[in-house]
């Protein structure tokens, strides 16, 4: 591989190929492997990342083009008792990716660590040399730019918002056609915008539709997630919710003609937690490319769990910050959405208040972010801090919310 420009991480095309750039700051090698058909069957070539910046892993491949599925194979040590989780035999999805293909197979071979089900039981301290390839989404080169969006720019004071799931708003909506129900492509029905106008509503707020998948634990009930709130690549659409094979492009549209009937779009963002779950969840991304980095770690190999999901995206960490702000500028500068509702907001930063958040001031500071709607959910599992959020935050009021209730 020729070096890359590692000032852009994930896969980003250029005429004749593709850049790809991750970060790890404690991997000892890491692999790029590209997957293609070949007679029918699935065959990985493997690419040894030589060029690195500091903790960015770079590198250039002429000839890759948008379609192209790839992942990640990190190497390192493997002391679990003191958060290290590197095992190259799992493949990894790339952070910054915004397309997966595929689904994850609920099987031991996707855990890190020696797992006798598909739940994760097994030993824990014990580095697990089965090959996760034929089991896990794979990332996939996407190329969509950034695009000139007409937005209706419905000041706070006027606003009113609906909530909704993707699916939900339109499954059975008779009016639509049946392979366009419950699909992005729903979103932006007549019927669908029509209903909304008559309610008042100025802004549409979707739960997380980002890729998500079903807890190990829930699947082996034979229960799925519905809800969204368990994503494996803050970035990528989920693909469950498209009825063609552009997902963006799809949601894209669907955007365009809400905005064109004066109603926004919020995103309910999940950055909080990951679907990797606790020690002893699968290995599907960051706890294989850098654990001790992405999450909160006690020192002793657990995590600090303030979200109840087994982990905490650490938030406050500067290259989680920069990911994050990455992630909601694609969403607003390509996907085209107008603001955010940050599920479990206060385990986004570990300081005091939100005042001196790192995550909180650099959104603040991004001179495009700044523009658009940010509210907070002021809470998680261990505190509460509603009227805590600095502008351009508004918050979620759950006391306000009971009171109308009764």
């Amino acid at each position: 591989m020729l070096p890359a420009d590692p000032r852009t991480l994930g896969a980003t095309v250029t005429d004749g190929g593709t850049n790809f750039a991750i970060w790890s700051n404690a991997a000892d090698a890491i692999e790029l492997c590209l997957f293609n058909e070949v007679n029918g069957a699935l065959v990985e070539t493997r690419f040894a990342m030589s060029h690195r910046n500091g903790p960015i892993w770079h590198g250039y491949l002429a000839g890759v083009r948008p379609g192209q599925r790839y992942g990640y194979r990190v190497y390192g040590p493997w002391a679990p008792e003191r958060g290290v989780r590197f095992n190259a035999a799992k493949l990894l999805i790339d952070p910054y990716t915004h397309v997966l293909d595929g689904q994850l197979s609920h099987v031991p071979e996707i855990y890190g660590h020696s797992a006798l089900d598909a739940t994760g039981d097994g030993d824990l301290s014990v580095r697990d040399d089965r090959d996760s390839a034929s089991f896990v989404p794979y990332s996939v080169v996407s190329d969509h730019r950034v695009r000139e969006v007409n937005r209706p720019l419905v000041p706070w004071a006027k606003t009113i918002i609906y909530e909704a799931h993707v699916q939900g708003i339109t499954a059975k909506n008779s009016s639509i056609d049946e392979n366009e129900r419950g699909t992005y492509k729903g979103l932006g029905h007549p019927s669908t915008i029509a209903h909304l106008k008559s309610l008042g509503v100025t802004a549409l707020e979707l739960l997380p539709v980002a890729a998500s998948v079903t807890e190990p634990a829930i699947y082996s009930r034979g229960r799925k997630n519905y809800w969204g709130y368990n994503s494996i690549a803050f970035s990528a659409l989920n693909n469950d919710y498209a009825c063609t094979d552009d997902p963006i492009k799809e949601l894209q549209d669907s955007i365009d003609h809400l905005h064109n009937a004066g109603i926004e779009v919020i995103l309910d963002v999940v950055y909080n937690h990951t679907a990797e779950g606790g020690v002893g969840g699968p290995t599907l991304s960051y706890k294989g490319i850098d654990n001790k980095a992405y999450y909160r770690n006690d020192g002793h190999g657990n995590y600090v769990d303030v979200t109840g999901c087994g982990n905490t995206f650490a938030a406050s960490n500067p290259h989680s910050v920069r990911q994050i702000i990455d992630s909601l500028r694609w969403w607003i500068e390509v996907v085209g959405v107008d603001g955010f509702r940050f599920d479990l907001a206060t385990a986004l930063y570990t300081s005091s208040s939100a005042f001196n958040s790192s995550l909180m001031s650099a959104i603040e500071a991004d001179s495009v972010l700044r523009n658009f709607k940010m509210i907070a959910e002021p809470w998680d599992m261990t505190r509460y801090a509603l009227g805590d959020f600095p502008h351009p935050w508004r918050e979620w009021n759950d006391a306000y919310r009971d009171s109308v209730r009764q």
